[in-house]
């Protein structure tokens, strides 16, 4: 046992070591891609620019545009976000640039169209249209970046251009001698290769582990680590350069597909490396439910047009670095050692993503470009991934060594302890049952007691406590309810809407005693003059009262109306010595409920029959029959 202890030591340190010197290497390579400076111009403030919102512009007028009809950029990136529609850029080289041959560079490759217009003393040199759009091979120069030849041209150079992306519509532009860009981009290309090359041995080695150890560990972070490279090359355009150049379907969607793919995988690995299960099953579950859903998040990123697939990707990126951040802290908290190293692998490419955004915006002045924040702190994550994975599986392995041990002696012990289990399986079997019985049986009368309950319940709610009649809240269910019956079976609806005449004066002579008391003498009127189970009479509010009538026609609602009215006029409310008569006004409506916007209507017209019955003297009733063509 000591000697395969002995094994796995020697292997974790040969794998420790060969991980130290791999990140070294790609650490110090990305430190060193900082921003050219060898270019002969940067065009960024001062450029003309429009935006397209119409799409209907093209070259020809373009050409003939005054410079005061373009907007002149004041900062020094030419970044405008995210965007549908196209954008034209206008610039000038200045006669003489250089004796050598000049290149034009878009250092910026998620583009999907850029054409170029080279125009000297007004007349067209030369043109150029590349972009993701395009098979990599009809680039005229066969680079990652977007490059095109400045014309040779004894007067100043004016030059046009035109974008169209789903993405970030983003112009970083510079010129170059011809010679010295071959330099910097041979620079470029021997560090980019040190990078990936890292990416790809980390990837293999894992992958070699996994197929001689079987732990999923190890093929998960190789599938994470190639997902990272695949999301970086294609970020720097060396993926459609060297591996998919024919294949333009997959250019214009391959970073939200790989970029999906490495936060799918980052979930896995945040189980398995830090046994989730083992140490909170609800958070495993959670993990798991991410996993998941960046499963259909990955489908979705094939048939989803990019310009939406990248917004909802970044919301999804947010939520599920939260999330193995807020797994990580947790189990950090709760003692897990190897947790707090994962935490600061994730930590450190947080960092790396808010310095990117800080130096893209402006904001940091450092002279690492802000896609080189984000593979350096890719390449020191892997890095300390493959800490946290030779740490986790060597605890793995010293945990199954110790369960290897105990496992003759728990063998003997089951052995026994199953017959145990047998006799108390048969006992709690037979208390199970009658427990379940019992609980069943209080489950019912307590289902019961709930069921009365919220019965009366809803009665309250539904009930006025003044006048004991239903309340606005039953009156809103009751006539849409009645509103939809009646237009199913075509038949008449109608509605009264009174009101208390002078209801303020007596509250203000007599107080609101004796208001409460008018109130309440007035429904019960109300309550005595409904004959009908389907009618209903409800406190609309304050002084108002509103009575639905189902299946009563126009006449028949006005003289229910009047009839109302005279008996409430003929009332005596009597309050201690005071003995008071009060009068209603009441608006009448009835229809034929046709459409969904019928009952507004009625409740309208209604409303609008009694403010009339009280324009015309109070103390009347005043009416309104809606046929169904009357109603818009």
């Amino acid at each position: 046992m000591k000697t395969i202890k002995n094994q796995v030591r020697t292997h974790k340190t040969w794998y420790v070591g060969l991980v130290i010197l791999l990140g070294l290497i790609s650490i110090f390579a990305i430190a060193k891609l900082g921003s050219a400076s060898d270019y002969l111009l940067e065009i960024n403030r001062g450029t003309l620019y429009l935006e397209d919102t119409t799409n209907s512009l093209s070259i020809k007028q373009l050409q003939n545009f005054q410079n005061a009809q373009w907007n002149q950029e004041t900062s020094e990136v030419l970044a405008y976000g995210m965007s549908k529609n196209p954008y034209w850029f206008k610039f000038f080289l200045p006669n003489n640039l250089s004796s050598h041959p000049t290149l034009l560079e878009v250092n910026y490759v998620m583009l999907d169209k850029v054409d170029v217009w080279f125009f000297s003393n007004g007349k067209l040199i030369s043109e150029y249209h590349e972009g993701d759009s395009y098979p990599f091979k009809s680039r005229q120069i066969e680079s990652e970046k977007l490059l095109f030849p400045i014309p040779d041209s004894q007067k100043r150079v004016s030059v046009i251009v035109k974008v169209e992306t789903t993405g970030t519509v983003k112009l970083p532009l510079r010129v170059w001698e011809e010679k010295q860009y071959l330099i910097y981009s041979s620079e470029q290309n021997l560090l980019l290769g040190l990078f990936f090359g890292f990416m790809v041995a980390m990837a293999l080695s894992n992958l070699f582990f996994y197929v001689s150890t079987r732990n999923r560990s190890f093929l998960s972070y190789s599938l994470y680590v190639i997902s990272v490279a695949l999301t970086l090359a294609t970020m720097h355009g060396v993926g459609f350069k060297y591996i998919w150049p024919d294949w333009v379907w997959l250019q214009g969607r391959s970073v939200g597909i790989f970029a999906t793919l490495t936060i799918l995988f980052a979930c896995v690995c945040t189980r398995q490396l830090l046994d989730v299960y083992k140490h909170s099953q609800n958070l495993d579950k959670v993990l798991k439910y991410a996993v998941w859903w960046l499963t259909l998040s990955l489908l979705a990123s094939l048939i989803v047009p990019y310009y939406y697939y990248i917004m909802y990707f970044l919301v999804a990126l947010c939520l599920s670095s939260i999330l193995v951040f807020i797994v990580s802290s947790l189990l950090m908290l709760r003692g897990l050692k190897l947790a707090r190293l994962y935490l600061l692998a994730w930590s450190v490419l947080i960092v790396a993503g808010f310095l990117a955004g800080l130096e893209s915006a402006n904001v940091l002045d450092i002279n690492i470009p802000a896609q080189y924040f984000v593979m350096l702190g890719a390449a020191i994550k892997t890095f300390m991934l493959a800490f946290v994975l030779v740490i986790s599986y060597t605890n793995q392995r010293d945990e199954q060594y110790q369960n290897q041990e105990l496992a003759l002696l728990e063998e003997q012990m089951a052995r026994k302890a199953q017959e145990e289990a047998l006799k108390l399986k048969e006992e709690a079997q037979e208390s199970l049952e009658y427990s379940v019985q019992e609980r069943t049986l209080e489950l019912e009368i307590a289902l019961r007691e709930l069921s009365e309950t919220n019965n009366e319940l809803e009665q309250q709610t539904r009930t006025d406590s003044l006048t004991g009649i239903r309340n606005r809240q039953h009156f809103d269910k009751k006539f849409q309810a009645e509103a939809r019956r009646c237009r199913r079976e075509r038949s008449d609806l109608s509605l009264i809407m009174l009101d208390i005449d002078h209801f303020k004066n007596i509250n203000d002579t007599y107080g609101h005693v004796v208001g409460d008391e008018v109130i309440k003498k007035v429904a019960k009127v109300l309550k005595q003059n409904l004959k009908r189970t389907t009618d209903d009479a409800c406190r609309y509010g304050g002084e108002e009262f509103a009575l639905i009538l189902p299946n009563t026609d126009f006449d028949g609602a006005k003289a229910l109306g009047e009839k109302l009215r005279e008996s409430i006029e003929n009332t005596v409310t009597e309050v201690d010595d005071l003995q008071l008569k009060v009068t209603i006004s009441a608006g009448v409506a009835s229809t034929i409920v046709n459409g969904v916007d019928d009952e507004k209507s009625l409740l309208e017209s209604a409303d609008k029959a009694l403010y009339q019955a009280k324009r015309d003297g109070r103390n009347r009733v005043r009416s309104i029959h809606l046929h169904p063509r009357d109603i818009v």
